[in-house]
């Protein structure tokens, strides 16, 4: 026998057949650890807008990836036939946010582990770590609170007033200061708190102070 027949034969022996009710419970699992994958994600998305598009092929990539993992673990030949499919495969997709590079990597892994059969692991470390992220985003939310740019527009006779209201809001980061012959506009970055905005406010009620913006901000540099 030649070392080409025993190559084949070897593949041939390697081949286990997929059954249908193991290729259901691999499906359905990993639909529903992605979709539990989705669930945070929307519980502790704080941006501009949300992506219902990436949301969804959140749980399509835990679903797609566990189907991957179970046809390669069935036979050796179909998987080098994958790595040379995703090998010539570019992705070109931007990520704007860190964050959903992390949600989409936990996905992937959610459903490696599950189309490897790790049944139990995939559950429990899926679960793990989700709770362990929203008491985390629970956490730093709680810490940090909301972040704001506050735009101030005034003249010269309100200077002294809006620095003392400044004062009393703490800790505050200068952004920018434009100034001309008659009004002075300053932005400021800072945490507010309800009776914070509502000093803020309050000082469109002076003579001198012409505007007053709140703005919420999530690209917060202030700690």
């Amino acid at each position: 026998m030649s070392i080409a027949d025993v190559i084949k034969n070897k593949f041939v022996e390697e081949f286990t057949a997929i059954s249908v009710p193991n290729l259901l419970i691999t499906m359905c699992l990993s639909f529903l650890l992605g979709l539990f994958v989705l669930v945070v994600y929307r519980l502790t998305y704080n941006g501009p807008s949300f992506s219902k598009s990436f949301a969804l092929s959140l749980v399509m990539l835990s679903m797609v990836t566990a189907l991957a993992i179970l046809t390669v673990r069935s036979n050796v030949v179909l998987s080098l036939g994958m790595v040379g499919a995703l090998s010539i495969v570019r992705f070109r997709t931007a990520i704007k946010d860190p964050m959903d590079t992390v949600f989409m990597f936990w996905s992937i892994v959610a459903g490696i582990i599950t189309g490897a059969g790790y049944v139990t692991v995939a559950i429990l470390a899926t679960l793990l770590l989700g709770v362990l992220f929203l008491v985390i985003n629970l956490v730093t939310g709680k810490m940090h609170g909301s972040a704001y740019l506050v735009v101030l527009r005034y003249t010269d006779e309100a200077e002294g007033l809006i620095r003392s209201r400044l004062n009393n809001l703490g800790k505050y980061k200068l952004k920018s200061r434009s100034m001309n012959l008659k009004t002075t506009e300053l932005v400021i970055e800072t945490k507010l708190s309800k009776k914070e905005m509502d000093m803020l406010s309050a000082l469109l009620d002076n003579d001198g102070v012409q505007d007053v913006n709140i703005i919420s901000y999530n690209g917060s540099t202030l700690l």
